[in-house]
C-alpha cells in the first residue's frame, strides 16, 4: 500500500516586528513613567513651597496679634493702678486730681496719663485670623506631616479667641456700671467713687494677666513656626 505524503507547509516566522513592538512599548512606558515621575516631583516642591508660604503668612500674623495683646496689656496697666489706688486709700479721702488722672484715657505711648481710663466702656483688641483662615481654605493643612505643629496652629488661635471673649465679658461688666453711673450723674446724684464695684473686684487685673498670658504664649508659637520653617 502506498503511503499518502501530505506536503509540508513552510512557515516564516520572525520575532523581530515583536521586539520592535516591545521595544516602542517599553519606551512609551518609560516616557510616560517619567512624566508621572516629574509632575509628582514639582507639585510635591510646590505643595512644599506654598505650606511654607502660608505657615510664613501666619508666623506674621501671630507676630502682629502678640503685638496687639502686649498694647493692651499695657493700656490696661492703669485701670489696674486705679484698681490699686482705691484698694490702698480710704474711700472717704480720694484725691481729685488722682480721680481725673485715672479717668483719662491716652494712647501716647510715653504720655504720663498713658493708659485706659477708668469710664472708657471698651477698647477692643485688634487681633487677626485671616491668614489662618486662607490657611484652613486651601487645604495646605492635611500636607503637615508633624500633627504637633498643625494643634499648635489650631491651639494659639483658639486661645486668642478665648482670651478675645472673656476680656469683652469684662467690659460689658464695666460697661453697665458705669451706664449706671451716667444715669445717676444726669439725676443729679454723683457717686463719690466712680466704678467703686468694678474696680474693687479682681477683673480689672484679671484682664491684665489674661492679655499678657496671650502674648506670652503667642511668642512661643512664633518660636515654634520658625523652627519648622
Amino acid at each position: 500500500m502506498n503511503k499518502i505524503i501530505l506536503p509540508v507547509m513552510k512557515i516564516n516566522f520572525s520575532m523581530k516586528p515583536i521586539v520592535k513592538w516591545l521595544r516602542e512599548l517599553s519606551v512609551v512606558v518609560t516616557g510616560i513613567a517619567l512624566t508621572f515621575g516629574v509632575t509628582f516631583l514639582v507639585n510635591n516642591k510646590n505643595n512644599k513651597e506654598d505650606m511654607k508660604q502660608y505657615l510664613t503668612a501666619i508666623k506674621m500674623e501671630l507676630e502682629y496679634n502678640a503685638e496687639e495683646f502686649d498694647l493692651h496689656a499695657r493700656l490696661l496697666n492703669k485701670p489696674v493702678r486705679y484698681a490699686n489706688y482705691l484698694r490702698d486709700n480710704n474711700y472717704t479721702s480720694l484725691d481729685k486730681d488722682s480721680l481725673n488722672y485715672y479717668a483719662i484715657s491716652k494712647f501716647a505711648d510715653g504720655d504720663d496719663d498713658y493708659g485706659i481710663g477708668y469710664m472708657l466702656l471698651e477698647f477692643p483688641i485688634s487681633s487677626m485670623t485671616n491668614a489662618f483662615e486662607m490657611f484652613k481654605a486651601s487645604g495646605t493643612m492635611r500636607q503637615i506631616k508633624d500633627k504637633e505643629v498643625l494643634m499648635l496652629i489650631w491651639w494659639i488661635y483658639n486661645e486668642m479667641e478665648t482670651a478675645k471673649s472673656n476680656i469683652k465679658d469684662c467690659y460689658k461688666v464695666k460697661g453697665e456700671e458705669a451706664v449706671k453711673e451716667l444715669q445717676l450723674n444726669a439725676e443729679g446724684k454723683p457717686v463719690d467713687v466712680p466704678m467703686k464695684m468694678f474696680f474693687s473686684s479682681d477683673l480689672p487685673q484679671s484682664m491684665e494677666r489674661r492679655c499678657q498670658r496671650t502674648t506670652g504664649m503667642l511668642k512661643e508659637a512664633i518660636s515654634a513656626l520658625e523652627i519648622v520653617l
